[in-house]
């Protein structure tokens, strides 16, 4: 299904390969192996069931969905019964769906080999590397924000001699990385939503490439053209908050 050139279309800073890999289990058959991971569903403790039927019923983000396994109460003799209620209401004729869980647009084309377009629960990933610096991500969540510790990361690594002799008069149990949830000063921040804008645009315009380039193949076209569309809204939410700001 992802052969090395196909996955060479897939502009995305190496995340779906990076999943591929640590999902990787070259002990298991690779067959078995994905019918487990797209078709079974977590019955709670370390239980997992394939269970039939349910495989059928495709995945909507915004539906609520409850769960529960009613203990030998089979149709036909003892089994367990698993009872799946949806938070919608349907007209008859019309599809139902249920939720698989939280899943970003990652997670259900690795696992499951789709995409959603306007995926509520979806986040994006980019990979960080600066010198004298551990590499470290910044994630993008659904509504355009940037997750508060890659904000803080970067608020350290930018900072200079003076803004970082906050952290000086702290005790070494690591209380003082608290300072970080604020700005330190106007400089060190527009330094921080400038590095973090250039970065978001440069990886919305590898991903928008992308996406043109693999306009034939329609599932790595949308995966691309929806990574693009979230990072354009945070770098969106950033101008809004820094109109002057310069990237």
């Amino acid at each position: 299904f992802w052969d090395s050139k196909r996955l060479e279309k897939v502009t995305d800073g190496g995340q779906l390969e990076g999943k591929m890999k640590n999902d990787e289990r070259k002990d298991i058959d690779p067959w078995a192996l994905a019918c487990v991971d797209s078709r079974a569903n977590f019955l709670g403790g370390e239980s997992f069931s394939m269970t039939p039927i349910l495989d059928m019923i495709n995945h909507d983000g915004t539906v609520p969905t409850r769960a529960r396994v009613n203990e030998d109460k089979g149709f036909a003799g003892s089994g367990d019964v698993l009872h799946l209620t949806s938070g919608r209401s349907y007209s008859k004729g019309e599809e139902a769906f249920i939720s698989y869980g939280s899943l970003s647009n990652l997670d259900t084309l690795s696992d499951y080999g789709f995409v959603t377009e306007n995926n509520p629960c979806n986040s994006e990933s980019i990979g960080i590397r600066m010198m004298r610096s551990k590499p470290f991500s910044v994630i993008v969540f659904a509504d355009g924000s940037i997750d508060s510790g890659a904000i803080g990361t970067l608020r350290y690594n930018l900072a200079n001699e003076e803004e970082l002799e906050i952290f000086s008069s702290f005790d070494t149990k690591g209380s003082g990385l608290g300072v970080l949830v604020k700005p330190l000063s106007e400089r060190n921040e527009l330094d921080v939503q400038s590095f973090i804008a250039s970065t978001l645009a440069e990886t919305a315009y590898d991903a928008k490439s992308g996406a043109e380039e693999a306009e034939n193949d329609g599932l790595v076209s949308v995966y691309l053209k929806e990574r693009a569309k979230l990072l354009e809204l945070a770098i969106q939410r950033i101008k809004t908050k820094y109109p002057d700001l310069e990237y």
